[in-house]
């Protein structure tokens, strides 16, 4: 899969097409914050945002960072389960704030 590809999946997916692992889970609730409530947070923002980077790490996982208001970098690992239907694990997340580093 190339990273055009991802993007074309990633405007048609339902929050249905989005799994959840127990170690997101469990990053999620260990990140939560007002900005991560919960897994349907994150669910949100690959389903109404778009990325600003995308890096291809295998040839089925990819690393999604979007801006998060102007402080912050929120960076989600998904990995492709299935192209049809379309289908994606979500790995692991990490919340990175660009004014403190």
């Amino acid at each position: 899969m190339d990273i055009d590809y991802i993007l074309e999946c990633l405007s048609k997916l339902s929050a249905s097409d989005l799994h959840s692992t127990k170690h997101f889970e469990l990053r999620v609730s260990l990140r939560r914050n007002y900005i991560i409530s919960d897994v349907d947070s994150i669910r949100s923002i690959i389903l109404n945002d778009k990325p600003v980077g995308i890096l291809k790490q295998t040839e089925t996982k990819f690393k999604l960072i979007y801006k998060i208001y102007d402080e912050y970098d929120l960076t989600i690992i998904i990995s492709s389960t299935a192209l049809i239907p379309i289908s994606f694990n979500l790995v692991t997340i990490s919340l990175r704030n660009l004014i403190r580093g």
